[in-house]
């Protein structure tokens, strides 16, 4: 009959005949890491110190099981997870660049090491020569990125290696430049809608990106039916989304979040003459051919000619338009309230305007500087 020491849990009991009475017999029954399994047994003066050595055996047991599949290799394991773990957590483009990225930069290398023998100085060296290769530095860090996730989820909750290894990927790498951000004052704003340069629909875009802060996907998929001209509201249900294939479709918007934004009086009259004769299922900005959302790259040269004719700062994004709007509210209307501010923009989270949207603005500041006068003046 098979023992407690034989289905892996051991045993620690006291002995009540013979001249080792009193003692305490430990047994276990340990498999190295060919399969060879071993009868132990010892005996100890007290209880404590048989079942302190149990702990040990049994330490030492969990450390030979990891070892014996340790036999995946970093490519096998990388895959795996693409195929079985992150398709229920990752959007699917983001899966595809993380896959191929990986294929591009990192299979060459890594896919045939076994996972316990990856070296952190062959790691160092590998990102350097990345370097030396004239990969960009946002390339870099995305594959980094998710090297140093997948090694990390090798370690828990798969235990592929064990618990108490370090990651040879958490290595420091560069970290690019951040874009900095264009904020409009009000006054600049003005002055770009107002430019004579701009036609109906070009004015009505800016207007939509500057006065409304959709986002691009929202903008793109924007239809009559959503704008409620007579409440001055606009309801955000809808949005162009792109797949793992990069191709595109409508869905809805960041967040699966349904919300209804604020049509502030001068919008309104901008996107009067552009809706003018449309139905409600019509888009505002279609294909020339059919009413379909326009591409994304035909969205982006629209944009530029806006820029352009606008005569907003060159390196200026349709996004920094609903930075430079979150901007405005945030500082320069505290009549209204964070409530407001993040259902009005699609903001779920605390903090997420703070950290991501504000930046120094001069009319704000003076607005402070008026302030602290009236204290003490």
């Amino acid at each position: 009959m098979a023992t407690r020491a034989d289905h892996g849990e051991g045993s620690c009991r006291p002995i009540s005949t013979g001249k080792l009475a009193g003692k305490w017999r430990v047994q276990y029954v340990l498999e190295d890491t060919t399969g060879v399994k071993k009868r132990i047994s010892r005996v100890f003066p007290t209880q404590r110190e048989g079942k302190d050595f149990l702990r040990s055996l049994k330490r030492s047991d969990e450390i030979a099981a990891i070892h014996k599949v340790q036999a995946m290799t970093f490519g096998e394991w990388f895959m795996w997870l693409s195929e079985n773990d992150w398709k229920d957590s990752l959007d699917p483009k983001t899966l595809r660049d993380r896959v191929s990225r990986y294929r591009k930069y990192a299979a060459p290398r890594w896919a045939g090491v076994p996972l316990t023998k990856i070296d952190p100085m062959d790691v160092r060296a590998f990102y350097l020569k990345l370097k030396d290769d004239g990969v960009g530095e946002h390339t870099r860090i995305a594959l980094k990125a998710g090297l140093v996730r997948a090694f990390n989820q090798a370690i828990t909750p798969y235990r592929r290696v064990p618990h108490f290894w370090s990651n040879p990927f958490c290595l420091d790498m560069p970290a690019p430049e951040r874009r900095v951000a264009v904020a409009l004052s009000p006054e600049e704003a003005r002055k770009a809608l107002a430019s004579k340069k701009l036609d109906e629909s070009r004015r009505a875009m800016l207007g939509v990106f500057l006065l409304a802060g959709l986002r691009l996907g929202e903008q793109m998929a924007l239809t009559r039916g959503q704008l409620r001209m007579n409440e001055g509201l606009i309801l955000i249900d809808r949005a162009v989304k792109l797949d793992a294939k990069s191709s595109q479709s409508v869905g809805l918007p960041k967040g699966d979040k349904v919300r209804t934004a604020v049509m502030c009086d001068t919008l309104r009259r901008l996107l009067g003459p552009v809706i003018e004769g449309l139905g409600n299922d019509d888009l505002i900005w279609p294909q020339t051919s059919e009413n379909k959302p326009r591409m994304k790259a035909l969205v982006y040269a629209t944009w530029r000619r806006i820029r352009k004719e606008a005569g907003l700062p060159e390196d200026m994004s349709p996004h920094d338009c609903r930075l430079t709007h979150i901007n405005w509210i945030e500082k320069m209307c505290p009549e209204v309230s964070p409530t407001s501010l993040k259902e009005h923009v699609g903001h779920s989270a605390d903090g997420v305007t703070e950290v991501n949207y504000t930046r120094p603005l001069m009319p704000a500041q003076e607005l402070l500087s008026q302030a602290l006068d009236r204290l003490v003046n």
